[in-house]
Order: C-alpha cells, then structure tokens, then sequence
C-alpha cells in the first residue's frame, strides 16, 4: 500500500512538472521570479501531498487512583496487581473476555478431563512449543510443577493460596516430552479445570535458583502438617518461602513468558509495561486470541484525585479510566462526546463495609444489624450512580444464577436500629450523647473506627454512616488510610470497620478463602473473622457438591447465613463507568477490570 501512494505521489509530480514546464514559458517573468515561483509551486506541491503522520504504534496509558501492593501473584492483594501480573505471567488459560469461557493460552488444548478413579479426575495439557521465559528459556511442565508447589509451601504468609491449591492431588511429567503433563484434581471439587491452569505461572529457574522446592512432592506438600516434616526440610522449607516472599520479587525482579515484561516502576507515579521484541505468541495469536498483544507500551499512571484525571484523560496524557463518579462521567458524555467513548459492562463487583468479629463491641449481632439500618443505600445508589447500581443481600453478585433473590435488601431505619441497640442493651447512661453498656466488667461506648481508602465513593459511604449514627448516639470515626496500609493492618486485624469492594471472576464463586475458618488467622483473606460451624459445613458443601442442584441450595443457605448474621454489611453492586478516547479501539467486557488491556487496539 505504501508503494502504491509513493508511485502516485511521482506521478503527479511529473505531471506537475511537464505542466510547468509548458505553462511557465508563456509567462513573462525575469529570471529570478521564475525561479521563485517554480519554488513556490514545489512547496504548495510537497504540502498539499503530504498528510499527518499515523500513529503506527500504541503507547497506552491507563489511569490508576492508586498503585499495587506487589507484582507477586502469590503475595499481593490488590485486584489491579491481579490485573497487571497476567500480562507479565499469564496462565495456561483465561476467560475470554466476550465469551466469558476459559479459552487457552500458554496450552494447544483444553481437552475433558479424564477420571482416574472414583475421587481423581486429570486434565493434560501440552505447552506451546514456541513458549519462552523473559531470557528465552522454554517453558516446561516443570515451570507449572513449580508454581503449584510454591503456593503450598506452608510458611507461606499467604495461607489462602494453599488452601486453594490443595485441592491438587497430584502432577505427572511426560517422561517423553518436558511440553506435555497432567494434573490431578480432586474430582468434585467446583473448579477443578480452573484448579488445573487459571493462575499465573512462574519461572522455576528465576523464582527458586537452588531448587529448593524439588525436595518435595505435591502430595507431601498437601497431606503432611508441620510435625511431619523433619528439621532439614523445615528449615528448606523455611528458606524458601523467606527468599520467594522479599521485596525483590515484588517489584524488581518480576520475569514471566506473557507478551510484557516490566520495564519501570516509578513509585507513587507510574507503572510501565513494554512489549517483548519477537514476543512468542505473535505467531499464534490468529489461532489463540487472548495471546495478542497490540499496545508497544502500556503506562499505568498514578493519578488520585477524579479532577485531575478527567483533565489528564482531556488532555491527552491519558486514554482510559474507569470507576468515574456519575457526576463527572454524565458531564463528559454530556459535553464530550465527540471525544470521547463511554461504557457500562457490568463487573461483578460489589461493595461492603468489612466487620472485625473479633472486637468486643461488633461480636454483637445487634450492633451490625443496627449498622445496616443506618445506610440509605437506594438514596446513595441516585445520588452518587446516577442509579447504575442495584442492591446487594450478600456477596454474591446479582448476575449470578445462585444468588438469593428471596432475602430482601436491608432497609434504611434508623428507628430500627435505635430499637436493636436498646433491646441489646445500650443506652447512654452518662448523658454526653454516645451510647454505652458495660462489656466484660468494662463500661464501652458504642465508638467505632472506619477505615476509609482516597476513593471517592469509600469516602461517601463512610461520611454517610458517621452522620445517620451520630444522630442516635453511635459515635464513628472516619480513618482514612492508603490502600497498602489499610491492608496491612486489616491483616493483622488492626480494625474495627472498613469500606471495601470486591469482584467475583466468571468461575463458579468459592467462598472458602474470604469465609472459612482455617483462613482467620493473620494475612488470611478471611479478615473478619466470622466463621462458624455451620458456615464451614456450607462452605464444603458448596465445593463438593455433586450436582448443580445441590450446590445452588447450599448456595441459597450460605448467603441466608451470612445475611441474617450481618457477617459484612452487603451494599451495591455497581455497573463500570468507562471513558476512553477515539484514538483507541476496544472491546467492554465484564470480566474485570471492564476491557483487556492486550487487546485494546489504536483505531
């Protein structure tokens, strides 16, 4: 094509030309003036056949409110490191993002799986050939052996991940081929062929040089306590998890085989991906989708504060942002739209105030319940979502077949809740305008701190609690925290309340790492702390089930459990709210964060 607009650009200069050459004779000028006018006419020529530049390379830069904790699949906790980590090592397979079905990756094939006996299913698998590490090393079933053991380590700090992983059974390498292995599941567990390969994979010879974790086999790393492994392969075991977890492999040295690798990592600034020169899967995208990768250079830019980023996205220094207050999102559309592109995939994502069990005053049912009456969330929903949000009764979201359509949404009254907290007990027996009771020997006030992060919507929601419940003598206190700080001390259960939101993948949702017990401790996912014998019993009765049916019911029971006890106060669902500029071409999609930064395209 670009020989062809070179060839008709010559053309119509040697038509210009012989034009000249026949015109200007017949034109009396002086030498000089011919000259110049030929000139002239060259200039008008070379200007009126020349375009604009076209952008041939996209440099993408996506706005962040805050950056991650880590780029540490295993380590971090933030869902935008989530979102990061699977461009630089992404798994063997992920959900598409229209069809919202696992498609593959890193693998030729998802077969079925194949059942070993009555309690064993597996799933094989063959790596792409041309698969390669950051350094061009290949990719191995060895590499993927090596993730599912380092996620079992038991020193890990992240205990979840291990629960997660132990549904593992066992892994099998092709004696023929170090491309070609097997995973063995547990067979009635809900997300066996997600257990099989959604995760991000890690390099073995980067992350675990000295081969530490070849000492051990999956089995022994998911049957065998601390008492069963002798002091030489604890203290292994210890090494291990203590170089795996340092602050090295959180931010400098991050190496996996997807299409970017980390090229800078600004603090408090930006976080920028480049693509790999010769990246692998290019050859292959045509036929494997989610391997292609258009942007050259993907820039996460740090921006806080709202304003600031609309005038950045107006500007230009940014392309893309989400999570908008509806105020400012309905005044671009408004007014700039012809700039922009707007849109409202839905995330299953929902918002919730966290509830630390474990503290003396919120151990009282009647103290969260009162809570949840004191929120007029259909007002908020108008107010602060233009009504692009709907109401939750637990946390599973809406979308979801299995969601509890028969328990009704907790209703704005503060009447209520003054009756709760009497019935309980609490009254304000001194007379300075907070309630009190005596607890354990001790006369508390009804004071509670809320952790609040910079987001907006965060804030709102926490400034509208603290005035509903001053006016019935509940005193709240609002804390605003960064996000990496506000996790660190939710794990080590350094709170009482907290604004937080989560999102659910399109899988089917397992409730055993935000609600099972043996996730209460320290730098669990379960920062509540509320657990109980019949929510652990629902909790293995959802994962285990046998049939469709049978899940739903435990399902139903679950949310029914969790709404009557107020275990988190459950609030809204919201729908994205995505602006990015015309420059750009993509695709809105529920799965999170609303588009697939890899296949965002210039247009």
């Amino acid at each position: 094509m670009r020989m062809f607009f070179n060839s008709v650009s010559e053309i119509m200069i040697k038509l210009y030309i012989s034009a000249l050459q026949t015109i200007l004779p017949m034109i009396k000028f002086s030498p000089g003036i011919h000259a110049l006018t030929t000139l002239l006419l060259f200039i008008c020529l070379f200007i009126s056949c020349k375009k604009e530049p076209k952008e041939k390379e996209l440099i993408l830069k996506i706005r962040i409110a805050e950056e991650p904790d880590c780029l540490h699949p295993v380590i971090s906790q933030s869902s935008l490191a989530t979102q990061i980590e699977v461009l630089i090592m992404p798994p063997l397979f992920e959900y598409h993002p229209d069809k919202l079905e696992l498609s593959p990756m890193l693998v030729q094939n998802m077969g079925p799986a194949q059942s070993i006996n009555d309690s064993i299913i597996a799933y094989s698998y063959e790596l792409h050939p041309q698969a390669v590490w950051d350094d061009g090393s290949p990719v191995q079933g060895s590499d993927v052996a090596f993730t599912i053991k380092a996620a079992l380590n038991p020193l890990l700090k992240n205990g979840t991940w291990r629960g997660f992983f132990k549904n593992i059974v066992d892994f099998k390498m092709d004696s023929a081929d170090p491309k070609k292995f097997s995973i063995l599941v547990r067979k009635n567990y809900m997300l066996g062929q997600e257990m099989s390969g959604n995760y991000c994979l890690y390099p073995a010879h980067v992350y675990d040089p000295a081969q530490m974790m070849d000492k051990f086999t999956i089995p022994d790393l998911t049957t065998k306590d601390s008492a069963s492994y002798n002091p030489a392969e604890w203290d292994l075991l210890n090494r291990f998890a203590a170089e795996y977890q340092s602050a090295e492999f959180c931010k400098n040295k991050i190496q996996g085989c997807g299409a970017y690798r980390l090229k800078n990592w600004e603090s408090g600034t930006r976080i920028v991906l480049e693509k790999k020169a010769n990246w692998w899967g290019d050859s292959l995208a045509s036929a494997y989708p989610l391997l292609a990768a258009y942007p050259k250079e993907i820039q996460y830019v740090v921006i806080p504060d709202e304003a600031a980023a609309v005038v950045a996205l107006k500007n230009q220094s940014i392309d893309l942002l989400t999570g908008l207050s509806h105020k400012q999102y309905d005044e671009l559309k408004n007014n700039s739209a012809d700039q922009f592109e707007f849109a409202n995939p839905s995330l299953s994502q929902y918002y919730y105030l966290e509830i630390n069990h474990r503290n003396p005053i919120l151990k009282d049912k009647s103290v969260r319940q009162a809570l949840a009456k004191l929120l007029d969330l259909d007002k908020f929903i108008q107010t602060q979502f233009n009504g692009l949000a709907s109401r939750i009764v637990g946390p599973v979201n809406p979308s979801k077949s299995y969601y509890n359509h028969s328990l009704k949404p907790v209703g704005f009254s503060p009447q209520e809740a003054v009756k709760l907290l009497a019935e309980a007990g609490w009254k304000d027996s001194n007379g300075n305008g907070t309630l009190d009771k005596l607890i354990e020997g001790r006369q508390t006030e009804l004071a509670l701190n809320l952790f609040i992060s910079g987001k907006e919507i965060g804030k709102n929601i926490g400034i509208l609690l603290q005035e509903e419940a001053t006016k019935i003598g509940v005193k709240i206190e609002l804390v605003s925290k960064e996000s990496a700080m506000m996790m660190k001390d939710m794990n080590a259960h350094q709170f009482e309340l907290a604004t937080m939101a989560a999102r659910q993948s399109p899988s089917l949702w397992d409730p055993y790492q935000a609600w099972h017990s043996s996730n209460t401790k320290a730098g669990g996912f379960n920062k509540s702390g509320f657990a109980t014998a019949l929510s652990d019993s629902l909790i293995l009765a959802i994962r285990n089930a046998t049939s469709e049916t049978e899940r739903d019911a435990a399902y139903l029971k679950f949310q029914e459990l969790l709404y009557n006890e107020q275990a988190q106060i459950f609030l809204f669902a919201p729908l994205e709210r995505l602006v990015y500029n015309k420059r750009i071409s993509l695709q809105a999609t529920s799965r999170r964060p609303g588009y697939s930064e890899n296949l965002i395209k210039l247009r």
